[in-house]
């Protein structure tokens, strides 16, 4: 999947819609390492940084780690109707797999042409793995991100980390592997969570409410960023209240051509943020308008 992902986007750039090719840089990073070492572009540089010390569950854990110059940013996993979301190829990794990589929450961006969700500041992507090998192997990435100042620059890498076959000493990197777990939204908890969240596909529109904490920063407006199954398009969300401690948003939506309002069910990871907080939670919605 991320292989034809990444042919689309090649032939996007063939059009000269993104960025010139001569503006991607490809760097194959050393190995033997914890670190793949830096890869350079044009506005920001990315590593991969892995703890090699399995965790209590058995899993493996790393980030990759996306620096920006100032005034450049990068997108978030859904980043709208304009973006490239970060993209991962792990399949010449050898006795290992990968699980899952999780996102800090966003800030919306606007950068006069289009309205979209990602980051303005350099950020870990926090990435899970699970051994298939008694010991050792080697984590090998394809990684394709964007990041953009006044154009959008494609940067593509290879980034590889040799693990080892045995753990003599303490891995210097978990302090930096643990903080970037730290810095993903929280959980739902009781002062702050979805309260309801329906899709009406006849409308084409979500709409989303919120309880938020009773302790808030004066002037900040929370923000709410949605992201669904690969085909669905969400527009920036719309606030349209904020009441006793509850916020309520609309979301225009474009689903996947031949979609079926009556029968479909849709997974949504939504992300609530508040000042210095944030929250995510996965709902589950139905496509048909309620009778």
């Amino acid at each position: 999947m991320i292989k034809q992902r990444l042919k689309s986007v090649c032939q996007v750039l063939a059009l000269g819609l993104i960025a010139p090719a001569s503006a991607l840089i490809l760097t194959l990073a050393p190995a033997w390492s914890l670190d793949s070492g830096w890869a350079d572009t044009e506005g920001g540089s990315m590593r991969l940084v892995i703890d090699p010390a399995p965790r209590d569950d058995g899993t493996i854990a790393g980030y990759l780690d996306i620096a920006l110059d100032p005034g450049w940013k990068t997108y978030w996993r859904d980043p709208g109707s304009a973006g490239i979301p970060p993209m991962l190829d792990f399949s010449q990794s050898q006795g290992i797999a990968f699980e899952k990589m999780d996102y800090p929450a966003p800030v919306r961006v606007d950068d006069g042409y289009a309205i979209w969700a990602g980051y303005t500041r350099p950020v870990q992507l926090p990435l899970t793995f699970r051994p298939t090998a008694s010991a050792g192997g080697r984590i090998h990435a394809l990684a394709f991100i964007g990041i953009c100042d006044k154009i959008c620059v494609p940067f593509q890498a290879e980034l590889a980390v040799e693990l080892p076959e045995s753990l003599t000493t303490q891995d210097p990197v978990k302090p930096d592997v643990d903080q970037a777990f730290a810095r993903l939204p929280e959980a739902a908890g009781a002062d702050f969570g979805i309260d309801a969240a329906s899709l009406d596909l006849s409308l084409n529109q979500l709409t989303v409410s919120a309880k938020l904490p009773a302790f808030r920063p004066s002037g900040v407006t929370a923000e709410l960023f949605v992201a669904g199954p690969q085909g669905f398009a969400f527009s920036p969300p719309k606030l349209i209240s904020e009441h006793e401690g509850v916020a309520e948003w609309t979301v225009s939506v474009e689903p996947p051509s031949g979609t079926d309002a009556a029968s479909v069910d849709v997974a949504l990871d939504l992300v609530v943020t508040l000042g210095q907080r944030a929250m995510e939670q996965t709902v589950s919605v139905g496509g048909a308008a309620e009778k």
